[in-house]
């Protein structure tokens, strides 16, 4: 399983998102969200998660002042510097979007 920090506003490049996991990458499977985050979807957070995911966030969040993400159900969220939440979802910064 991996995180992947994208804008609202933007697509994840599939290609670009397995090239970086080093695997072929499948739609997830929502149990197996639940059972590995304790987030349901649509309201996975960035961090908090009960394992450790390897995180990778789309660079054009850094040219943002604010983003918003998930706050671990589908009718929260939170804002935060992007800098901050990439560094708390211990991220690593590439080319993810399309």
């Amino acid at each position: 399983m991996f995180l992947f920090l994208v804008s609202g506003s933007n697509q994840l490049d599939l290609a670009k998102a397995a090239a970086l996991a080093g695997e072929l990458l499948k739609r997830a499977d929502p149990r197996q969200i639940r059972d590995e985050t304790g987030f349901a979807i649509g309201g996975v957070a960035p961090i908090g998660h009960l394992i450790a995911i390897p995180a990778f966030a789309d660079e054009t969040l850094l040219g943002l002042d604010r983003v918003w993400a998930a706050a671990g159900a589908h009718d929260a969220v939170f804002a935060a510097e992007p800098q901050a939440m990439i560094r708390a979802a211990q991220a690593v910064v590439a080319k993810l979007a399309v």
